[in-house]
């Protein structure tokens, strides 16, 4: 026997590792995950090259020390048939793995663990930092969904981390949108900086727990570690100069509007229910604390919806954007109010939380 474990301990580390494996690798190993046991350990490994991500479990368990590789969906898809709490046999079979629980048995393909390309960190490291893991898992929830996907500029594709004056900024841009997050760090260290990938950046934030365990974070000249009891994250960094963010936060913006931000996701919401035209454009006009949202389908249907803000200029502020970067903004931070400054209706805007300086977000107008 190679194995003997109950399931649930099995399923949820690989459930967390098998997020990096893709069905079309065109290296047939890297479908696999790489799987460990020592003792009451086992340590459970996938990577694509870029990005490797590390489990080790423990609990009650039977079976010899060994080293195999599997297929990752199709261990999770097993385990996940078996009953909560089912014990799990694994079985050696020449190249083959045999998975059963009660009368019902898998035959797997296993290949070589030594042809498993595990990655290595050879760099010297640069810095490192430790924060609470649900405190940066809130910072990049609030921001993430700014990163740029598939971009020509490829260091758009992630999150820009940079370490200043003993602060973390977090930055997210697509060139239309930002998002910036700073979070002090307690520790005296050197300043660096690293654009983490954004398919990182979502597989961190399934690593990240709501708890009070530290996460520590390392720099080094290509690669960034991300590490907490139990679990490792080591990645690849995208090779690129990240855009001066700074530039592009106005400054100047006077005109201030103070939205409920649940009373402007359902607003939002309301007019977007007949469908937006294919700019997804949503205009707001504000004027005496009141906004009007407006919307228009393709069959030049439109809906309207009107909130109260608190609005000081004397004139009137129209201005367009598109609705789903609004609705971005809104679903991930979780703030009672948003401080909205304009500066005119085609200029940058400026989104901030009144009384909490770590949080910034810029929006672009439709011209």
């Amino acid at each position: 026997m190679l194995l003997e474990i109950q399931r649930d301990i099995l399923l949820q580390p690989l459930i967390l590792t098998t997020g990096f494996v893709d069905r079309k690798q065109t290296m047939p190993i890297l479908s696999n995950i790489y799987m460990q046991k020592v003792a009451d350990e086992i340590t459970i490994i996938s990577n694509d090259m870029e990005i490797q991500a590390k489990v080790t479990l423990s609990g009650e368990m039977a079976g010899d020390d060994f080293i195999i590789t599997l297929p990752a969906r199709k261990l999770q898809d097993i385990l996940k048939i078996f009953p909560e709490q089912a014990q799990v046999v694994f079985e050696k079979q020449d190249n083959k793995i045999e998975i059963k629980s009660g009368l019902t048995k898998f035959v797997l393909q296993t290949l070589p663990a030594d042809h498993y390309p595990l990655l290595k960190i050879n760099d010297q490291q640069i810095c490192q930092f430790t924060l609470l893991q649900k405190d940066l898992k809130a910072r990049l929830t609030q921001i993430c969904y700014a990163m740029a996907d598939k971009d020509s500029r490829v260091f758009l594709n992630g999150m820009f981390f940079e370490i200043k004056n003993n602060q973390l900024h977090l930055v997210a841009t697509d060139a239309h949108r930002l998002g910036l997050m700073i979070t002090a760090i307690n520790e005296q260290i050197d300043n660096c900086s690293a654009i983490i990938p954004k398919k990182t950046i979502i597989e961190l934030l399934k690593f990240l727990d709501n708890g009070n365990e530290e996460i520590t974070v390392k720099f080094f000249n290509s690669q960034v570690a991300f590490e907490t009891k139990g679990k490792e994250l080591i990645t690849k960094v995208i090779d690129g100069k990240y855009p001066d963010y700074e530039r592009v936060i106005p400054l100047n913006n006077e005109k201030l509007c103070l939205i409920n931000r649940e009373k402007l996701l359902r607003a939002i919401e309301r007019v977007s229910a007949i469908g937006v035209d294919k700019l997804k454009i949503v205009t707001f006009e504000i004027e005496k604390n009141k906004l009007i949202l407006t919307c228009n389908n393709e069959e030049q249907e439109g809906s309207q919806d009107q909130i109260d803000v608190v609005f000081k200029p004397n004139e009137a502020l129209r201005v367009s954007f598109n609705i789903n970067y609004v609705k971005d903004l809104l679903s991930n931070t979780q703030a009672e109010n948003l401080q909205f400054a304009f500066l005119d209706g085609v200029k940058s805007v400026l989104v901030t939380i009144p009384d909490d300086s770590s949080f910034k977000a810029v929006l672009m107008p439709f011209r």
